[in-house]
């Protein structure tokens, strides 16, 4: 008589956690490059372990509010302080020594606008660059460095809530860092470890979550509220701050994780750089606030009410 066919219902703890760690060795000795691979075939075994982990696995650009609303995440305004706005943008503004000037910033800004196609997001990115180069150029003369690493990649995070187990991977446009000077060569050459290995730098570490979207950038406000919670629960952070922007329109945010297992993301309003740049000092001057503050939810020049 032929044994009786098992569902996965039927698998008790000790037989998931035993076939989970041999489909973990099986999936990590496989080369994804492999033609012989049938069509689909990591997709699927990616099916089954989220199946046997009863977990929902998402990634980052397919997250909308209906997502953040069943991980428990709410949503609040950060409201620029009329008063202080003249001090952003002095900040925006401020020239030290040896720094990309705001004449070149501008010029280059123009030479996006008039010879880019920004319709693509790989376009967008382009005027995105610019900005972030000044910020590193402004921020970076003495003991601390900011650095810019494109295309990181954030491993698959679980997060629990009462419907269930919930799985989220994906990679972030630009996470921009600021840690002591030392470590810039360490950080640039393989950024995944580095990050990864907190503990082996010594000295003050903080990044920013930077989303790139080609229009409507708040859209892109839940995904990047999600790669900030991914972070925040990988470094063992509270805070961390970030950016969705086309590069053109700037939206701050900062996602906040609660002690009851819930989180909170505040964001600003779409700040434009204007027809003829006039927004740009503002821009600038939240851009360095930002990656000044990066893990603090205390805000200079925001108000939550």
């Amino acid at each position: 008589m032929p044994p009786k066919r098992r569902k996965i219902s039927d698998l008790t703890v000790a037989d998931t956690n035993e076939l989970l760690l041999k489909l973990d060795g099986f999936r990590s000795s496989l080369d994804e490059g492999d033609e012989d691979l049938p069509a689909g075939f990591i997709e699927k075994l990616e099916e089954l372990r989220d199946k046997l982990q009863d977990t929902k696995h998402t990634s980052f650009s397919k997250v909308d509010p209906m997502t953040l609303l069943s991980l428990k995440i709410s949503s609040g305004p950060l409201f620029l302080i009329s008063e202080k706005r003249q001090a952003i943008e002095g900040l925006g503004l401020a020239e030290p020594t040896g720094c990309m000037s705001m004449d070149t910033t501008r010029f280059l800004i123009q030479l996006v606008r008039d010879h880019v196609a920004t319709v693509t997001e790989a376009g967008c990115r382009i005027l995105i660059n610019i900005l972030l180069l000044r910020i590193v150029s402004v921020m970076c003369p003495g003991a601390t460095s900011v650095n810019i690493i494109p295309e990181f990649p954030l491993p698959r995070t679980i997060f629990k809530q009462d419907s269930g187990k919930y799985s989220f991977s994906g990679v972030v446009d630009f996470l921009v860092t600021k840690l002591p000077s030392r470590y810039t060569e360490y950080l640039l050459g393989d950024p995944t470890t580095a990050l990864g290995n907190p503990g082996s730098i010594n000295g003050p570490m903080t990044s920013n979550i930077f989303e790139a979207k080609r229009d409507n950038v708040r859209v892109a406000l839940p995904q990047a509220a999600i790669a900030a919670a991914s972070y925040c629960q990988l470094q063992n952070l509270s805070t961390t701050r970030g950016v969705v922007t086309s590069g053109e329109q700037w939206v701050f945010f900062a996602y906040e994780t609660r002690t009851d297992g819930t989180g909170l993301v505040r964001s600003s309003p779409e700040y434009s750089l204007g027809t003829n740049l006039e927004g740009l000092a503002l821009v600038l001057g939240l851009l360095q606030d930002s990656i000044n503050n990066a893990t603090s939810s205390e805000y200079a020049f925001f108000s939550t009410s």
